[in-house]
């Protein structure tokens, strides 16, 4: 199925007497066009037409009519899309033989034919004839003027005429619209009449007139007469289902379309296989391994059974909830376009509840969140449904926008560039407005009645120029052809010679240049450069604090390795401390990762055996014995986190727990495990189930007939009096 295509022709004046620079134009004009297609993937079809060269080469040029239709060459061959190759044979088929001769007229009639004769073997949905043509004061026939252009309006082929003389004025008559017209000055009888016919071209066969700054725009631009609709069903509960049709409103214009190649033509693809481990390559069996995928540095195991947890929903839109349109901001929109969401034509129920729906979310000021699936193989994503206000002559409808997950958001803070040391003066500010206005491409006058060279009033028509990018894109994309071209041909080479991609594409209107240039002067002059050394002052200083940083560390490692202790075992007396010195001096000093952790593994089985039996073996505990307990668990509690080593603490912990529990320590464990978070540990921040765990291991319950076996001081015990509370409660009252 052949859908959206066009035939375009495009039609060259190469004689003598027009003007070399729009020749030259002209040719680079029609490049871009051909360029843009190639690279924005159209499947179009493209050919060429010459008119003032010195041979005739065309089919309506035949033996019945030898005197008709002359200086007029087609492009042979048959319906082409544009690739590389048909430009480079544009650039050869333009260099044919220049003539004083050719008429425009019989340009397009042979066009025409060529036209027609490509719909007879393809499906064309729009024909499109882009004339390039001085209109000066050389003769033209205007015998069958009339003729060709009902021709083209009865066959709906789109005209659009390229002349180097065409400007642009404000037309009062006609809503203040742009109109093309052609510059006024002195000019002779035959460029009046010539001037006059391709006016009278828009009036009688709907053709578009303009010159070459924007040609590129009207020959790249149609109107869609079919809108694109997506027709599906919105569903709400189990119950509610709205049938709706969405209607792209905004698209971000998708234009280059790039293809991964791993490998020349020529060249041969290999893949080899390899298996690493921290770097080194290793030998492994199949059957030792499984699939997985990176996050990040991490290798994460899967498996086909994953795929069961994940989201399923039908094609459409799905609700999840309301919520409030305030809480909705636009930064956190995503997604490359917005849909208008209407009901489904025809079908008045679901025109109804979408009614009603809108009036609610209006009247709530809420807006629905919801997943829309686009069809049975797409991915789920996450929209919001905005209400639009509600006209008497538009049915109710809602706005469409995609919504960011919250791991796609990125926040920037940016220090503040302006302070009181680098507030400018008042001539400072005046001359960067003075710049900027002196850049300004805006045209200064009012007057719609002034021609001007663009459409618009903007000497930089910014909706028309192609992004940066595909600019870029496509010029590399020609000058590698070329270059390719250039090893056996000389005319590329010359092309080469001459292409100059900055001056092309980024030189400004010479008045705007010489004014911007003066303005800059100024500037230069109100903010003078200094040379400054504080940045050098501020490396230094960085750079010797971090040299005695280091030294700083070399020292507490010299010290660490030339520690010597008398003991080799963590004592009961000072556990806590006993256990810090013998990791100073036996195990940070050891550099293998392994070892140390199992020197570091050694020691703290020991400090658990002597917490253990503290808070086991012993009849009655003391609050010194509190203090000794905790000032343990603290410190082994912290080196855990260092070696890792959450899952050991996490058993044992545990083990205490159970201790606690079948000797009733409630009041050891809540001044000692509660009081100091000495509980389970979890790797950065704790999810909800770890939330839930930390809650249910801090929290024991007791007997009220069973009492807890530690000794309390004279304090605490009248700290815990409640007869004393009650005196005291009196004596306030």
């Amino acid at each position: 199925m052949a859908y959206n295509k066009e035939y375009m022709i495009l039609i060259l004046d190469v004689r003598r007497t027009a003007s070399e620079e729009f020749k030259e134009k002209a040719t680079k004009c029609c490049a871009n066009i051909i360029k843009r297609k190639i690279c924005t993937g159209k499947k179009d079809y493209l050919s060429f037409v010459l008119v003032g060269t010195d041979r005739t080469y065309n089919d309506i040029n035949t033996n019945d009519c030898e005197d008709d239709y002359l200086n007029v060459v087609q492009y042979t061959g048959e319906l082409q899309i544009p690739t590389w190759k048909l430009l480079m044979n544009f650039y050869q088929f333009v260099n044919e033989t220049p003539s004083e001769n050719g008429e425009w007229l019989d340009a397009l009639a042979v066009a025409y034919a060529l036209l027609k004769k490509g719909k007879e073997h393809a499906k064309i949905q729009r024909s499109r004839l882009i004339l390039f043509y001085d209109f000066n004061d050389e003769y033209n026939s205007y015998k069958y003027f009339s003729e060709i252009t009902e021709t083209l309006l009865s066959n709906q082929v789109e005209l659009i005429v390229v002349s180097p003389d065409i400007c642009y004025i404000d037309n009062p008559a006609n809503d203040y619209l742009p109109q093309a017209i052609f510059d006024s000055g002195k000019k002779s009888a035959q460029r009046l009449e010539n001037e006059k016919y391709a006016l009278r071209l828009v009036s009688e066969c709907n053709a578009t007139l303009c010159n070459l700054t924007e040609a590129v725009a009207a020959a790249l631009k149609f109107k869609n007469t079919r809108p694109w609709c997506w027709n599906s069903q919105l569903r709400i509960g189990t119950k509610i289902v709205i049938n709706i049709s969405g209607v792209i409103t905004t698209k971000d214009e998708t234009t280059i379309k790039l293809k991964k190649v791993w490998n020349e033509p020529d060249e041969v693809l290999r893949r080899e296989w390899g298996y690493f481990m921290k770097g080194k390559e290793i030998d492994v069996d199949i059957e030792e391994l499984m699939d997985g995928y990176m996050l990040g540095g991490s290798a994460i195991p899967y498996d086909d059974s994953m795929d069961d947890d994940k989201l399923k929903l039908d094609p459409g839109l799905t609700f999840i909830g309301f919520m409030e349109r305030k809480h909705v901001h636009n930064k956190y929109f995503a997604g490359d376009s917005t849909y208008l969401i209407l009901h489904r034509r025809g079908m008045k129920s679901s025109a109804q509840r979408l009614d009603a729906l809108v009036r609610a979310l209006l009247d709530t000021e809420r807006v629905i969140f919801c997943w829309k699936v686009f069809g049975a193989k797409s991915k789920p994503r996450m929209v919001v449904l905005m209400p639009n206000e509600l006209e008497d002559n538009f049915p109710a409808s809602l706005n469409m926008m995609e919504m960011a997950h919250h791991s796609q958001y990125h926040f920037f803070e940016f220090p503040r560039l302006r302070s009181e040391r680098t507030e400018c003066s008042e001539d400072q500010l005046n001359a960067i407005d003075n710049l900027i206005d002196s850049m300004d491409l805006t045209l200064k006058t009012q007057d719609s009645e002034t021609p001007r060279k663009t459409y618009e009033k903007n000497a930089l028509p910014f909706c028309h120029l192609p992004h940066i990018f595909e600019h870029n894109f496509m010029d590399l994309l020609e000058r590698k052809i070329l270059c390719k071209a250039g090893e056996d041909d000389e005319q590329f080479q010359e092309m080469l010679k001459d292409k100059n991609f900055v001056e092309a594409f980024w030189k400004l209107p010479e008045a705007i240049e010489e004014q911007a240039k003066n303005a800059a002067k100024r500037v230069k002059k109100l903010f003078p450069l200094e040379v400054s050394d504080e940045w050098l002052k501020k490396a230094k200083a960085s750079q010797a604090k971090e040299v005695t940083k280091q030294e700083a560390g070399a020292k507490t490692k010299e010290e660490n390795n030339n520690i010597k202790l008398s003991f080799d075992k963590v004592g009961k007396t000072n556990p806590a401390e006993d256990f810090e010195k013998l990791l100073k001096a036996h195990v940070f000093p050891i550099q293998d990762s392994t070892q140390r952790d199992l020197k570091f593994n050694h020691y703290a089985l020991q400090l658990r055996s002597v917490v253990k039996n503290l808070i086991c073996q012993t009849e009655s505990m003391t609050p010194q014995d509190f203090e000794k307990i905790t000032a343990a668990l603290s410190v082994y509690r912290k080196r855990v986190f260092i070696f890792n080593a959450f899952e050991e603490y996490n058993k044992w912990i545990s083990s205490i727990k159970s201790e606690v529990v079948n000797r009733h320590l409630s009041v050891f464990w809540h001044k000692v495990v509660v009081k100091h978070e000495l509980g389970l540990c979890f790797i950065g921040e704790p999810s909800l189930d770890e939330q839930m765990k930390e809650k249910d291991f801090y929290s024991l319950e007791f007997s009220a007939d069973l009492e807890p076996k530690v000794a309390l001081s004279q304090q605490e015990m009248e700290m815990n009096d409640t007869e004393v509370d009650d005196m005291l409660a009196c004596m306030d009252a």
